[in-house]
């Protein structure tokens, strides 16, 4: 007797076992956005919000910037994928010792 298995079962199952096993991680950056403070603590840290302004984005002016300038009452928005991207290309670039 010989086991049928379509494509799409297959692909399911190994995504399950991928998934499982940790091999696929649970949170992709692909896609996602996320806020200036956010930014701040994952890639900048002990950095904050201002920093961020000052010596990144009104210094660089990333792409991975939506608006860079949002005024009042409007929010960045930060492509986290090619933002932690250029961070770590450019890491020697960004002027670390620079207090807030």
């Amino acid at each position: 007797m010989q086991l049928q298995i379509n494509d799409t079962e297959l692909q399911k199952a190994v995504d399950q076992i991928m998934k499982r096993r940790g091999y696929v991680p649970e949170e992709q950056l692909q896609g996602r956005t996320i806020s200036i403070k956010e930014f701040a603590k994952k890639y900048c840290y002990p950095h904050g919000i201002d920093w961020v302004k000052k010596e990144i984005f009104y210094k660089f002016k990333p792409s991975w910037v939506a608006n860079i300038h949002p005024g009042k009452g409007s929010s960045f928005t930060i492509f986290e994928m090619p933002a932690a991207k250029w961070m770590e290309d450019h890491r020697e670039e960004i002027n670390w010792n620079n207090g807030e």
